[in-house]
């Protein structure tokens, strides 16, 4: 039974709270090792602590009470200039941090913490009686816990070893570069471009070379075994949904007027000039309906993104490295379900640069680079997508390395290897398998994987893209559609059946002329603008009977290819409100959508249906994929 029985929603609010309030600490904590005299940052850290400390006593948590009080003292002394910060004190409120980090996961698990491991207690209390800082064991740092909690067993099959994944794909010499200390704002800006990079009021997370100072302890993010299941919405945002609906239902009174007056005979013009008025205006109350209620499920990104100063300042500690986290685009909104699946892809991609992508400190000297690493986060919105980048300025990754990796691991033969282009080379590191059997430390070799990455993104209905330069660093492109909830769909008939694909890998449409096909291998193929591209039937994927010859084509594009869908023809476009088949779902339909006139049509999973066509999608001496104009 509970320990909190009856105070369940109190403890919920008081984790909700606490969790983002300790999320600020751990990021002013790593800006105060930047400026240890901030007096601002000292309160707001004391005030965190204190807080913190309050609504736990209100719960009876004694042993969180205990460490916060404790903690809040030793910041007491610092900002009353008692004491003076030194690394290794910041060791000490690192540790106390995901004590109190550790407790909350015992709280959300219904019982009560248990106290902080001895020794971080210990050292607390010896540095407030005026003793010599003690030692805090090192451990491994936040982010190596989180990935922790849903990494494959060490040295399981398909398994990457990072370390040695990257000495494969970029050798054991790192080429000569003009380095200077914004070299990533400049890869970043000649792959993605973008009005303003690094903006002023980008946080910038500065860690300098030290050992570990985490502390042995219970992981820090235990995942709950329920989705959180709440939002935080603006006010004004229900303010503006109230009065929508208060708009609808005098609408709804006047049609139900109109509505009698037709049935009394009242059919004159002037009477049906209302009529369709009231419907227009019924019509465009419900579009804005529709999208103030999307916005409640849209939340700032920067919520996301509070957890991983802390989780790169951990983790290049550990490394001996001086990197530089900067933040951007935090006031960018995502649908709330997403913030919570790209949480461990972002995790992924960003303990990936900072231990992999960047160099040690000597090997940057060594070919003149700034000693300082940079590792650049930041979301935007393009249209009616939202764009994630993690960028390093490190070593890059080579294509033709990558190649010469997959051959020797038997992912792919030499003959594909001399088809695929620059970028098909680089989204080789997404295959499964793709791994080297090298040591593995407690920071490599126990990643999620690239290919879980991906598939995670893909789950989202998104796409990621890798760009990098040799010696210059590596852009990992992330897009993603606004929101889940409505999918912009391109209905597409075979016969008098329609069917939705996701718009967001819609080209183009083409007409199929019979005499213009062409076989390359047994396969029918179409040169467009130079390219030659494959041509899947839908009628094929789908398993039913080809009635007649296609007469149109849909030029569409994923991550990895490009190839052309042969339909019958066209119902237009739509927005589609996305019904999920939960106790039942036929592979490749990724859900159901309702037409206007009231019939149901599938959405089509494209990338689940082309998974078993691979060989078809791959035409051996074809062209490389489309690029975007």
């Amino acid at each position: 039974m509970s320990d909190f029985a009856g105070m369940e929603d109190l403890l919920q609010d008081f984790l909700q709270e606490a969790s983002d309030l300790l999320s600020d600490v751990d990021n002013k904590l790593v800006d105060l090792e930047k400026a240890p005299d901030d007096r601002g940052l000292l309160n707001d850290i004391f005030r965190g602590f204190h807080t913190i400390k309050g609504g736990a006593g209100f719960l009876n948590a004694t042993e969180l009470v205990t460490l916060c009080h404790l903690t809040e003292n030793l910041f007491d002394r610092l900002r009353n200039a008692e004491m003076q910060l030194t690394p290794e004190l910041m060791d000490i409120i690192m540790a106390a941090t995901k004590g109190v980090r550790d407790m909350f996961g015992e709280l959300s698990g219904g019982v009560q913490p248990r106290p902080a491991p001895d020794e971080i207690l210990a050292s607390l209390r010896h540095v407030l009686d005026g003793e010599a800082v003690a030692h805090v064991p090192a451990a491994a740092p936040l982010v190596a816990e989180v990935v922790a909690a849903q990494a494959p067993v060490a040295g399981a099959p398909g398994e990457p070893d990072w370390v040695a994944l990257h000495a494969a794909v970029t050798g054991a010499e790192v080429p000569p570069a003009q380095a200077v200390a914004a070299e990533v704002v400049a890869v970043a800006e000649a792959v993605v471009p973008a009005p303003a990079h690094f903006p002023p009021s980008g946080r910038r997370v500065a860690d300098k070379p030290g050992t570990s100072s985490a502390p042995a302890g219970r992981r820090v993010e235990e995942r709950a075994a329920v989705r959180e299941n709440t939002i935080r919405v603006d006010t004004a945002r229900l303010d503006q949904v109230l009065n929508l609906s208060g708009e609808i239902g005098l609408t709804k009174n006047r049609l139900t007027s109109l509505r009698a007056d037709i049935l009394a005979g009242k059919n004159d013009a002037d009477t049906l000039h209302a009529l369709d008025q009231a419907v227009s205006q019924l019509d465009l109350l419900v579009s804005d309906l529709q999208n103030s209620v999307m916005k409640t499920r849209m939340q700032p990104i920067g919520r996301l993104f509070q957890k991983y100063p802390r989780i790169a300042r951990d983790l290049a500690r550990q490394l001996g490295k001086d990197v530089e986290l900067v933040l951007a685009g935090e006031e960018t909104e995502v649908d709330k379900t997403m913030i919570e699946d790209l949480a461990d892809p972002l995790i992924h991609l960003i303990r990936n640069a900072v231990d992999h992508g960047v160099e040690p400190s000597a090997d940057r000297a060594a070919v003149g680079k700034p000693i300082k690493s940079m590792v650049r986060l930041e979301a935007r919105q393009e249209g009616d997508h939202i764009v994630l980048i993690v960028a390093d300025d490190g070593r890059g990754m080579s294509a033709e390395r990558i190649r010469a990796k997959a051959i020797e691991k038997g992912l792919i033969s030499e003959e594909e290897a001399n088809t695929l282009d620059e970028r098909q080379s680089l989204n080789l590191i997404f295959l499964p398998g793709f791994s080297t059997k090298a040591q593995i430390s407690d920071v490599s070799g126990r990643g999620v994987g690239m290919d879980v990455v991906k598939t995670n993104i893909q789950k989202l209905n998104g796409a990621i893209e890798i760009r990098s330069e040799p010696g210059k660093g590596s852009v990992f492109i992330i897009s993603l559609p606004l929101t889940l909830a409505i999918l912009p769909v391109l209905l597409v008939l075979l016969g008098d059946q329609p069917f939705a694909l996701p718009l967001s890998m819609v080209r183009e449409i083409l007409p199929i002329e019979k005499d213009k096909l062409q076989e390359v291998g047994g396969k029918e193929t179409l040169v467009v603008r130079g390219e030659i591209l494959p041509v899947i039937s839908l009628a094929r994927l789908l398993g039913w009977p080809q009635e007649r010859d296609p007469e149109y084509g849909v030029l569409m594009q994923t991550a990895e290819r490009s190839f052309i869908l042969s339909v019958d023809s066209f119902a237009g476009r739509d927005d589609a409100v996305i019904k999920s088949l939960d106790d039942f779902r036929p592979r490749g339909v990724a859900g159901v959508t309702t037409l206007s006139n009231g019939q149901i049509v599938l959405i089509l999973d494209m990338k689940e249906l082309l998974s078993d066509l691979g060989q078809h999608l791959d035409m051996g001496g074809g062209a490389r994929a489309l690029e975007f104009a």
